[in-house]
């Protein structure tokens, strides 16, 4: 006897359902109204300055992190390895490619693949995920 191949969900009754929807917008008009009368934040506005990038924007997090040539990397972090590999794309790091290296972990990829990476909105490292650069 294994175990059982089918998925178990919870189903709830529509008048449930319905209910919990209901309080959802209710919940939004009353944070839209408060925010229209300046008494808390709009609920979908991002609490950036305009003229200012964020910490976490794509370009300031690829400014943080240093390019660097595999061949330098790879002699600091010789680890007795035959082949690197780009965790992102699944490619081997080569001598000759450019790769950035991480500031909290060490770890490396391509540069092409982290900064594609960051641009989807992530800000941890791929393969162990801590902070893509340190905290100040």
């Amino acid at each position: 006897m294994g175990f059982p191949s089918v998925c178990y969900c919870v189903i709830l009754p529509k008048p449930l359902t319905l209910t919990i929807q209901l309080l959802d917008y209710i919940r939004l008009s009353i944070l839209l109204s408060l925010s229209y009368l300046g008494l808390a934040a709009a609920p979908f506005e991002e609490h950036t300055h305009p003229t200012s990038p964020s910490p976490t924007a794509p370009s300031a997090i690829e400014a943080r992190l240093r390019v660097v040539a595999f061949a330098s990397f790879a002699q600091r972090s010789a680890k007795g390895e035959e082949s690197i590999v780009c965790a992102v794309c699944l490619g081997d790091l080569e001598l000759e490619h450019e790769v950035r290296e991480l500031g909290n972990c060490s770890h490396a990829f391509h540069k092409g693949c982290i900064d594609k990476w960051v641009e989807i909105g992530h800000a941890t490292c791929p393969l162990c995920r801590a902070l893509l650069w340190p905290i100040e």
